[in-house]
């Protein structure tokens, strides 16, 4: 094997965990299922996304949210940028 190879190979070593990626209606559904009396709001969320306070990716006209990545915003009250208190 050459070189380059071997030092790309780490790149192609199996990903351990993969991310729950949702629409925000998606990540909303699953909140109201576990939480019946859940109060967030697309509009919210969307705002969290706009404010880069929580990462998201847009494709096309719909945004992918990292789902644990907002569970653990709610449960620990800070996002990217810390304390939201």
């Amino acid at each position: 094997m050459n070189d380059a190879f071997m030092q790309n190979a780490h790149a192609l070593e199996p990903i351990k965990t993969i991310a729950r990626m949702r629409g925000i209606r998606d990540a909303i559904a699953y909140m109201k299922k576990t939480d019946t009396g859940s109060a967030v709001t697309y509009g919210f969320i969307r705002k969290l996304c706009d404010n880069k306070e929580i990462k998201c990716i847009r494709a096309g006209r719909k945004i992918l949210v990292n789902l644990d990545e907002i569970l653990n915003y709610f449960n620990t009250g800070a996002g990217k940028h810390g304390d939201h208190s």
